[in-house]
């Protein structure tokens, strides 16, 4: 894999994790935090050097984050910029349905979910607006969340931070699809996913 975001090529990995802002000059931006300054990645130049591998695209515009806008300025442009491309395999995540639900039909989309609210009322939302795939944290996804999100027909990709081996392989044994995590190469180099590419994120 390419060098990406300061981090080494991880053989088994099949894709990468962003976060993509809208800075205040209209740039589309990879960055976690409102913090915007010169050293700040471009979002078309990491999808360059990420070709060939999906692109998970977190979008940061959510009631509860300071930089929220309820126009979705920044899914308008992404949308006009992986139209004029044309040519990027990308997935498009969110803590709001209402920055999902604008690119449902266009491009693959995840619900995000760090919640404590039964199973069966977050994934009924996730099939209520469309959408096929839901991004769980970690600690929410127990036998009981892969039942309920089976039962549903949908893809299960936890994320993680930093939770070690034991907690991969548990999660694993629980049936989930993928995992989006800092230590794709702890999991590349384990064993830990005999037979299928370990999914994380670079940043």
């Amino acid at each position: 894999m390419v060098r990406l975001f300061g981090h080494e090529p991880v053989d088994g990995l099949d894709g990468i994790e962003l976060d993509l802002r809208l800075s205040p000059d209209g740039r589309l931006v990879v960055t976690h935090d409102p913090v915007f300054d010169e050293t700040t990645p471009l979002l078309v130049d990491v999808l360059d050097a990420a070709r060939g591998f999906t692109v998970n695209i977190e979008v940061k515009n959510f009631p509860r984050d300071e930089q929220w806008d309820p126009e979705q300025r920044v899914i308008h442009d992404l949308l006009a910029l992986l139209d004029e491309r044309a040519c990027d395999d990308v997935l498009v995540s969110c803590f709001d349905f209402g920055a999902i639900d604008l690119v449902s039909g266009r491009y693959p989309t995840a619900m995000l979910y760090l919640s404590r609210r039964p199973a069966d009322v977050l994934l009924d939302a996730v099939v209520a607006h469309g959408h096929r795939i839901v991004h769980p944290y970690d600690t929410m996804v127990d036998e009981t969340f892969m039942a309920a999100a089976r039962a549903r027909e949908l893809e299960v990709n936890v994320w993680t931070l930093d939770v070690g081996l034991a907690r991969y392989r548990e999660l694993l044994g629980l049936g989930i699809d993928g995992i989006i995590t800092d230590e794709a190469a702890v999991l590349a180099t384990s064993g830990t996913v005999p037979g299928r590419p370990a999914s994380g994120s670079a940043r």
